[in-house]
């Protein structure tokens, strides 16, 4: 008895190096709403995007950018000097792999006369408050470079101990920041709420943009709903992934409320196509909604 399968067999007379009709109809159907989202962002009356990290929020009406709104100017640079760490790590890990590369020796060359520069400018352009922590961490990462630069190490716990040296600097730097960040963040929220008539802001949607990962606990996901309200989580205040760019930013937003407009014309629910189209068999076999994130969270 001959086999039953799902998977279409080329007929004897069709060349199987054609083009596949149904898939010509498949970008041809997707056109028709990549062209109603394009249209779609040019209606909204009101809505805003940040990208994670900067602390600047863009305000965009009817599809245009038309003004943003800057971060404290402390905040850009508080989080420059600080990634020193992630400079530190990165380097680290080159050494590891290769110490003679030519590439590692660069890399430890430049980022020596980065640290140096960064400790000039932590006492000079960072708050009080945040100098000394600052300070500390990053003298300590010098050093641990000019262990590197001598022929010492790197090994597979030089960096994680000398975090770990550092641990209270780095702890209070990360607060400082956060809550300087947070505040810096709010106070454009209002202010993109105050050059708002109350009908435009009941409406708008604020969208941050970050990368795909979802970033759990992300502080502009905080800042904003403190000023919309917590309702507004997932519903007109929403993360979007895998964008870069406010014009991505904007893009995506269309397409978010398009899908909004076609959940509510096919099922009477205009959230349905912020799920997946296949969800319900998803949960039947899964055993309830859940939605896939990234470590176990945090009880803190």
């Amino acid at each position: 008895m001959r086999n039953q399968s799902l998977s279409p067999e080329v007929p004897a007379n069709q060349d199987p190096l054609q083009g596949d009709r149904i898939q010509e109809l498949n970008l041809m159907f997707r056109s028709f709403y990549g062209a109603n989202r394009d249209e779609m962002i040019l209606n909204v009356p009101l809505a805003g995007l940040t990208l994670i990290g900067t602390g600047e929020i863009w305000r965009v009406e009817y599809g245009q950018v038309v003004t943003s709104y800057q971060p404290r100017e402390m905040v850009p640079k508080i989080k420059g000097l600080m990634h020193a760490v992630l400079g530190v790590h990165g380097v680290w890990g080159l050494l590891l792999r290769n110490k003679k590369s030519e590439k590692a020796r660069q890399a430890l060359e430049d980022l020596m006369v980065a640290l140096g520069e960064a400790i000039e400018r932590s006492s000079s352009e960072l708050p009080l408050a945040l100098a000394a922590p600052a300070r500390t961490v990053l003298f300590a990462l010098y050093q641990l470079g000019v262990a590197w630069s001598s022929g010492v190490g790197p090994s597979l716990h030089d960096f994680p101990d000398a975090v770990e040296g550092i641990r209270a600097s780095l702890d209070e730097v990360i607060r400082l920041t956060g809550d300087a960040v947070y505040e810096s963040l709010v106070g454009n929220f209002k202010a993109f709420r105050d050059e708002s008539t109350e009908d435009q802001w009941r409406n708008a949607y604020m969208g941050v943009c970050g990368p795909g990962q979802g970033r759990r606990n992300n502080i502009e996901m905080a800042a904003a709903s403190a000023v919309m309200g917590a309702h507004s989580m997932g519903l007109r205040l929403l993360y979007l992934e895998n964008v870069f760019t406010i014009p991505d930013g904007i893009r995506l937003l269309a397409s978010m409320l398009v899908e909004q407009d076609l959940g509510q014309a096919v099922f009477n629910d205009p959230f349905r196509m912020w799920r997946d189209l296949l969800a319900d068999a998803a949960v039947k076999h899964y055993g309830h909604h859940f939605f896939p994130e990234l470590g176990p969270g945090s009880t803190a």
